[in-house]
């Protein structure tokens, strides 16, 4: 009797210390994955182009723009007047390359709830293309704390369904072909606003737009 006593004691303090173990480990949930949204719908394709710059990732935002991606950009001549300056994508591929290899810290929020329109362009097929405009509220700090830029105001995108999109031909030769599910961006305009109309590399420590931005960064490696 004492030994079967001795063995069920034992046996029971064996198994509430092992449910006090057991109570006392934590399953720990992975973080969540970044992953870029999926370009399934136009907002989600202006998602994916936040992100990308958000990650300063060239690929996913170049991945984005059809090839007749055009970028206008807003903002002021010699003589103060409005100005909206076209840039092709191979010219907002190598600005943005060049962002990606500063030593800067990006962030640009657009709006959460992204609600498309049929695009307003003359002889624009409301099935194929849609306009998405949002609000923007971003930040380039670099550095140097003395140097950081702010960007708000509005970008407007249009986007082009994937089976109706020009896309890229090193795109195409990847395997990227004509897609229904998938959109393009194939214009956008910078509606963001300049503090006092002065250029980036002149003050840049001041809110300035989308486009100087860009600008100063393609400066940097244009020949």
């Amino acid at each position: 009797m004492r030994r079967t006593r001795r063995f069920t004691i034992a046996a029971a303090l064996g198994m509430g210390t092992a449910l006090a173990v057991g109570c006392s480990t934590k399953i720990v949930a992975p973080p969540p994955v970044d992953e870029p949204p999926a370009a399934s719908s136009p907002a989600g394709a202006v998602q994916r182009f936040a992100w990308g710059f958000n990650h300063k990732d060239v690929e996913v935002v170049s991945g984005l723009l059809s090839d007749d991606f055009q970028f206008i950009s807003a903002g002021t001549d010699s003589a103060g007047n409005p100005s909206r300056v076209p840039y092709d994508r191979s010219w907002f591929v190598v600005a943005l390359a060049a962002l990606r290899d500063s030593s800067s810290t990006v962030s640009l929020d657009v709006d959460q709830n992204l609600v498309p329109f049929p695009d307003t362009r003359v002889g624009k097929d409301p099935r194929f293309h849609k306009q998405v405009r949002t609000s923007v509220n971003g930040s380039v700090r670099f550095a140097d704390p003395s140097r950081m830029v702010e960007i708000t105001g509005n970008l407007l995108f249009f986007l082009t369904r994937g089976d109706s999109a020009a896309i890229p031909q090193q795109l195409i030769s990847g395997g990227v072909g004509p897609d229904s599910t998938r959109w393009w961006v194939d214009r956008m305009e910078d509606e963001t606003l300049a503090r006092g109309g002065v250029s980036y590399a002149a003050q840049p420590s001041k809110r300035n737009t989308f486009a100087a931005l860009l600008e100063y960064f393609h400066s940097l490696v244009a020949h």
